[in-house]
């Protein structure tokens, strides 16, 4: 993935949002890297949502004080995003580690925008619930979760890196590593993958599928079907 420019690794990304993340993942399986898929229990907030992109990584953990919004200074509130969302290339997925904390909602109403519309973010993946949803969906922000809650997370929770290696679902995710989320779940493709050969062997193994129905469709048998394509 190296020798690509953030364009064409771009391009193929938009590539990937044409497939599906078991295209992904089985390709993957068959290059030697079985360990992509995060677990489950992932949902997107709007359904049939497609993101792909490199990921920009976020690390958060429970904060230790009780303060309250109204108790902060604005502009370091402000300020604290401008930095965020300034560190944010166009196409990126943010990909959030609470390291187990689920007492407040990791992403809302005020960072979907924000990241949106400001650092030009496709979607967020949260290891941990998040709130403000119908608003989230409301400006088609794609947001994957493990839940929801409606407590801010002003007080209770605190960021404590960006753009570090962290865990989310199970599966190590470093700093432009690339992630694609779909209604079945979240891959993660590291460095060490071919990129390009990644995706077009998926666009083959999809055109594939797609016959395989067609022709089960029409009444051909499995064992025919099989024999022709390698794919059911």
């Amino acid at each position: 993935m190296s020798n690509l420019s953030k364009e064409e690794i771009l391009a193929l990304c938009e590539r990937m949002e044409k497939l599906y993340t078991p295209a992904i993942s089985d390709v993957l399986d068959d290059m030697g890297f079985r360990n992509g898929a995060m677990c489950a229990g992932f949902s997107p907030i709007i359904g049939d949502s497609v993101i792909a992109g490199p990921a920009f990584t976020m690390a958060e953990d429970k904060a230790d004080n009780t303060l309250l919004l109204k108790d902060m200074d604005p502009s370091f509130i402000v300020g604290l995003l401008d930095a965020f969302c300034g560190s944010l290339d166009k196409g990126q997925v943010i990909v959030v580690d609470t390291n187990g904390f689920w007492g407040a909602g990791a992403y809302g109403e005020l960072m979907a925008t924000t990241t949106k519309y400001y650092g030009g973010a496709r979607g967020a993946v949260v290891d941990g619930p998040i709130r403000d949803i119908p608003r989230v969906r409301e400006i088609g922000f794609p947001v994957w979760a493990r839940g929801s809650i409606p407590t801010d997370s002003v007080g209770r929770t605190k960021l404590v890196g960006i753009n570090v290696p962290i865990k989310c679902g199970g599966v190590e995710v470093n700093p432009g590593d690339i992630v694609m989320a779909d209604t079945d779940g979240i891959v993660v493709i590291p460095p060490a993958v071919n990129l390009k050969e990644l995706v077009e062997r998926a666009e083959e193994v999809a055109v594939a599928e797609r016959r395989s129905r067609e022709e089960l469709r029409q009444g051909k048998s499995l064992r025919e079907v099989y024999e022709k394509y390698g794919r059911l």
